[in-house]
């Protein structure tokens, strides 16, 4: 059946303020576009917008799913102010003896100005918690839970993460980075029919912000790979387009799963450093507020280049998360010497600090630039502490490198941040921290539409209201600009020509 969808504002985002009168689709594929008069002589059916604004689909190229599901359910830590609420919330909501996990804690937002430590969890005897912190590079763990995972003040750190302790050298609960898997592999781990209920509640809610699709990492972190991807195969159908990246620690066991419609399989996703936030970031020259550190790298370099050479041997592309510079410069040697497949493009995830050295190597590469807009909100004016005035020039320059000529795409990194889109067009179009790099609207959806598509070589079917490309739109009750996102409401969000949420 051909449906028309027509009387409203139609934005192609094939250029600047491009609009049309009418979208003819049929079998969850855009047939053709243009006005209304010509086009609903071949339609069996025709959708009024009643004057709402379309677009095409809202995709987030930088979450993790699952995550955002299970924040929507249990104890958000990042609405917090204070360790002792924290504390006192966690506190009610544990059970004897079941492991309590909980994530969002943000020390630059507490009144103590410092991280969580075991001695403040402690009151918890029985009970093993484990609050990770809102970058999930660092997690503090009570003493119970230490107990359980066998470490004690002895035990070393593992190869890029670090122990936290004390100044007497005793255990302060802290797990930066690898040293978190310490702990967290004595979680127990969940099922697969939890798992489907989180990705359908999450997807619920993704659906509810307008986003037709993500490009999600969930692959390592709830037992073997196969338990997350069952999940998804038995949750996701027609109503979701879901892009699996998968994590270098599973990335070749991967290799003989069958992709569907709906569920594609990604690059494979690598860890260069931490975040910024638990000083975790890897950075070339200190900390401005912490002299000595530099930051932790997650693997060394033999490891690391034969990760890279694995994808390769595999004829495929990296997904890789790098905040710091020093963190950039490192996959950038590598990817030099390891060139991506013809054909495909790396994907450079964060790029918050940057050197017009390491912009100029990258502009020579293959590369797509994943950022996140919502950072800029959460991280300043804190992070100037961090990087000191001198390194802002290049740090979270979306607008400079857009007007370079790179392929960016939006995320949220949700749980992390919020996952509502239009609030990251927001953040893009609106920055008070650094005005210089503030997007035009154009560029702040083409973020979450063209972006998001070229991000995985989709470009020439998705991101854009154009014949042959996919039926995947969003629709809002008015035009989207820089004075409307944060008060705008998606109407309507339809994925392969279907309607798959309405307000």
């Amino acid at each position: 059946m051909k449906t028309l969808w027509t009387d409203g504002l139609i934005f192609t985002m094939d250029a600047e303020g491009e609009t049309v009168e009418a979208v003819l689709v049929e079998n969850g594929k855009i047939i053709q576009t243009g006005q209304k008069d010509q086009l609903v002589q071949l339609a069996d059916q025709v959708n009024s917008l009643q004057g709402a604004t379309m677009y095409p689909g809202f995709v987030d190229s930088h979450i993790h799913l699952i995550g955002h599901g299970e924040k929507l359910a249990y104890l958000d830590l990042s609405t917090f102010t204070s360790i002792q609420t924290i504390v006192s919330a966690v506190t009610e909501h544990v059970k004897k003896g079941d492991w309590y996990v909980a994530e969002g804690w943000n020390d630059n937002k507490l009144v103590e100005g410092r991280p969580i430590t075991c001695n403040d969890l402690d009151e918890m005897k029985e009970t093993p918690v484990v609050l990770k912190r809102i970058c999930r590079h660092v997690l503090v763990a009570n003493s119970k839970a230490m107990e359980l995972a066998g470490v004690t003040k002895d035990t070393p750190n593992p190869i890029g993460g670090i122990i936290g302790k004390d100044e007497h050298g005793n255990l302060n609960g802290l797990f930066y980075d690898e040293a978190q898997q310490l702990i967290t592999s004595h979680i127990p781990a969940v099922t697969i029919e939890y798992l489907e209920e989180v990705i359908k509640a999450s997807v619920a809610d993704l659906q509810s912000k307008g986003l037709t699709g993500v490009h999600t990492e969930d692959m390592a972190y709830y037992g073997p790979y196969t338990v997350p991807l069952e999940a998804y195969r038995r949750t996701i159908e027609s109503s979701f387009r879901t892009h699996l990246l998968r994590h270098h620690e599973v990335f070749e066991q991967m290799q003989g799963e069958e992709p569907t419609e709906f569920i594609e399989f990604g690059a494979m996703k690598i860890f260069i450093d931490g975040s910024l936030g638990g000083h975790t970031a890897l950075l070339s020259e200190d900390y401005s507020d912490s002299p000595g550190v530099k930051g932790v790298a997650v693997h060394n370099q033999e490891k690391l280049e034969n990760l890279v050479k694995l994808a390769r041997k595999h004829d495929e592309n990296i997904a890789v998360h790098v905040i710091g510079d020093k963190a950039v410069e490192i996959i950038l040697d590598l990817i030099e010497k390891y060139p991506v497949p013809v054909g495909k493009k790396d994907r450079l995830i964060h790029v918050n600090v940057l050197t017009e050295e390491l912009v100029n190597r990258m502009a020579n590469l293959p590369v797509v630039l994943d950022i996140q807009p919502m950072f800029v909100p959460s991280d300043f004016p804190w992070v100037v502490d961090r990087l000191g005035e001198e390194r802002l020039t290049w740090a979270y320059a979306w607008k400079t490198l857009v007007e370079k000529g790179f392929d960016c795409s939006g995320g949220s990194d949700s749980p992390i941040e919020l996952a509502d889109p239009l609030l990251g067009m927001d953040a893009a179009t609106n920055n008070i921290y650094l005005p210089h790099q503030e997007l035009t609207a154009f560029e702040a959806i083409s973020l979450f539409t063209s972006g998001s598509a070229k991000a995985i070589g989709m470009e020439h079917i998705r991101g854009k209201i154009m014949g042959g490309y996919d039926a995947d739109f969003t629709i809002v009750d008015q035009a989207l600009t820089k004075q409307t996102f944060a008060t705008s409401q998606v109407l309507q969000t339809i994925v392969n020509g279907e309607i798959v949420f309405k307000r």
